[in-house]
């Protein structure tokens, strides 16, 4: 199964960006606007079990994806595992760890493309790049935040 990992240091605290991060309204306030994401009826926070529905625009079509949060440890670890969408699999964990200078921010995700014409289209190189486009707009946003004093 491909992985995709991108490491960012961050000047905050892995507390603060954890609870940032946590929040499905502030997700979509750092993801890639090209993807237009739209969550449908999203909670105020994660937690453990929490089922996240949500809409993104991606090569030309709208899909709608579910996703479930199976494992939450505030405030180092959210685990988000795809339950319906276009890939066969998707596990994307999101680990936060504190530093002398601030914290780390990484993202791992274990995914496999999927199959018939849309494989064709969304190969696991394709997919790749998108994250790398969409970890770099992430991680600019983040220290906009960060120096608006949004996330401490």
């Amino acid at each position: 199964m491909p992985v995709f990992e991108n490491t960012s240091s961050l000047a905050c605290s892995v507390e603060g960006l954890f609870d940032f991060m946590s929040r499905p309204e502030n997700v979509v306030k750092v993801s890639n606007p090209d993807l237009g994401i739209k969550f449908v009826s999203p909670p105020e926070t994660l937690s453990q079990g929490v089922e996240l529905e949500f809409q993104i625009a991606s090569f030309g079509q709208i899909h709608t994806l579910k996703y479930q949060v199976v494992e939450f440890s505030s405030p180092s670890l959210i685990v988000e595992e795809q339950l319906e969408g276009p890939m066969k699999a998707w596990r994307h964990h999101h680990i936060y760890q504190a530093g002398p200078d601030g914290c780390s921010k990484i993202d791992r995700v274990e995914f496999e493309p999927p199959g018939g014409m849309i494989g064709f289209f969304l190969t696991e190189a394709k997919i790749i790049d998108q994250l790398e486009d969409g970890m770099f707009i992430r991680d600019q946003k983040l220290k906009e935040f960060i120096e608006q004093g949004v996330i401490s």
